[in-house]
């Protein structure tokens, strides 16, 4: 696997907050992967992180394009 096709981890949190992020960037041509969907909405506590914790990776080539729209999606949700 390429430095460009390395999947990297750039959100976590509850499964509706991921879902909305993935079609913000899926909107901007971006794929996204959803990781611990199902235990993180089922069994939180073995998700590794907050309760509900669902994981957003992308690939490491795309985070260029994709970092301003995830932080401006943070902001938002955080205001």
């Amino acid at each position: 696997m390429t430095a460009e096709n390395t999947l990297i981890e750039v959100y976590t949190g509850l499964a509706w907050e991921v879902e909305m992020l993935k079609t913000i960037l899926a909107d901007h041509q971006i794929k996204s992967f959803v990781k611990d969907e199902y235990i993180g909405t089922i069994a939180p506590h073995y998700s590794g992180g907050a309760i509900g914790a669902v994981k957003l990776c992308i690939l490491s080539g795309d985070m260029e394009s994709a970092k301003p729209l995830i932080e401006e999606f943070v902001q938002n949700k955080t205001e």
